[in-house]
């Protein structure tokens, strides 16, 4: 399935409602999807991202060889090579780099995505699904096919319906030293607004938290 990120954010966010801010040409060294990303990006007041912060372009600055253009609330960071910008490179802090299956095009795509399901006007989430039960969860939805990540762990999926994303990823073991849990995934599920999720209500067995907020 393609993925047109302009329709994407204006389908998932509402119509842009600000001017777009230019990048100068002191950033011609940056990647163009990236360039792309925050130029478009800018057109919209509302956050677009909650789980990770892309860096402004004048924080971006090459170090070690890698020039880190997002990073989340821990000690996870992404970045790319000057020598090869359309690459993209994933790890922590201090602990070396993994290049990303992923081109920065997908990367920017996926990860645009994976925001979405986590800031949506109505939210859904479960730790504890067992496998059995999540092609009726995701029966609305269809996967989009990434070739995923190692960051923050592998194995996570995405699929996308109308008016639902969701995020599937393996489940984790309540105790130390947090292995996977085997039979069970997380899923966590965004909508445009609570009506599409109502499906999930008629599912037995399922302890979802509930979130959202009011616009």
């Amino acid at each position: 399935m393609s993925v047109n990120m302009t329709q994407f954010l204006t389908s998932w966010y509402g119509s842009p409602d600000a001017s777009p801010s230019r990048l100068p040409g002191s950033y011609a060294w940056l990647p163009e999807p990236l360039k792309d990303w925050h130029e478009l990006s800018s057109q919209w007041t509302r956050p677009l991202m909650t789980l990770r912060r892309m860096k402004e372009p004048n924080e971006i600055a090459v170090g070690d060889d890698k020039a880190i253009f997002m990073t989340d609330a821990g000690d996870e960071v992404w970045a790319f090579d000057p020598d090869s910008p359309m690459d993209v490179y994933e790890g922590w802090l201090y602990e070396g780099w993994g290049k990303c299956a992923e081109g920065l095009p997908e990367f920017l795509i996926h990860n645009a995505l994976n925001e979405a399901a986590y800031n949506a006007i109505s939210r859904r989430a479960c730790d504890e699904v067992e496998e059995g039960i999540l092609s009726e969860i995701l029966a609305p939805m269809t996967e989009i096919s990434f070739r995923g990540w190692r960051v923050p762990r592998a194995g996570h999926r995405v699929f996308m319906g109308d008016a639902l994303i969701a995020d599937v990823g393996p489940a984790l073991q309540n105790h130390a030293p947090w292995g996977l849990r085997s039979g069970y995934v997380q899923v966590q599920i965004g909508s445009k607004g609570p009506d599409p999720m109502a499906y999930l209500d008629k599912l037995p067995g399922l302890d979802w938290l509930k979130s959202g907020r009011i616009e």
